[in-house]
């Protein structure tokens, strides 16, 4: 899998104010001039409002394929998708969420990273939307993004190749865990060894998912 960078982004704690509600949020990213520079733990420039749940070791990176976002854009009667609107650090072409497991390793330039976990949208996305639905619509359309942990810090230029460079041995795809996760499933004994058997997930992650199980 290859795809293409089209926006390398970042962005602080900000206000969103819609409809009289006022809340701090990370998600107001915007474009950046190349290098992306990427930490073990951290992006420069990149800070985040809840850090519980943004920005941890296992979610120092987030990219987002443009195909994905203009289904949930078409959903809310729109045509465009302005880059790092739902909060992305990369902006590609195309990173599909079924074709994506917990474990596949990618190459962003310099920077090496593993695949961990969806975004799992809050209510916030209703205010950055600017949309009643915001949020329901874009669990409904399965599309989420991926998270990535940091394996090898570097740069990330916008002409950098973006490629799979190994995949999970035992694959838990992204669609699958965003699926389960926003529906709020239980879990099956197999299902649950299976995540346990790939071996990337999150622990925090697999703590909340042991009380998911059947």
């Amino acid at each position: 899998m290859n795809a293409k960078i089209l926006s390398l982004n970042v962005g602080v704690p900000a206000p969103l104010e819609w409809k009289g509600r006022r809340v701090m949020s990370s998600m107001l990213k915007a474009p950046i001039p190349e290098p992306l520079v990427v930490h073990m733990e951290t992006i420069d420039g990149d800070r985040f409002a809840n850090v519980n749940s943004h920005g941890t070791h296992d979610s120092v990176l987030y990219a987002f394929g443009v195909k994905s976002a203009l289904e949930y854009m078409a959903l809310l009667g729109r045509t465009e998708y302005i880059p790092g609107s739902l909060g992305e650090n990369v902006t590609l072409d195309e990173l599909d969420e079924t074709q994506v497991s917990v474990g596949d390793i990618f190459q962003f330039g310099e920077v090496r990273v593993q695949a961990t976990f969806p975004r799992i949208p809050c209510a916030k996305v209703n205010l950055r939307m600017e949309h009643d639905d915001g949020q329901r619509l874009l669990q409904e359309v399965g599309r989420s993004g991926v998270y990535f942990r940091i394996l090898k810090p570097g740069k990330i230029h916008a002409h950098d190749a973006v490629e799979r460079v190994e995949q999970a041995p035992v694959k838990y795809l992204i669609s699958e865990i965003y699926s389960t996760t926003v529906q709020r499933k239980k879990l099956s004994d197999i299902e649950f060894e299976r995540a346990m058997k790939n071996g990337a997930f999150p622990l925090e992650e697999m703590e909340k998912w042991r009380s998911l199980r059947v």
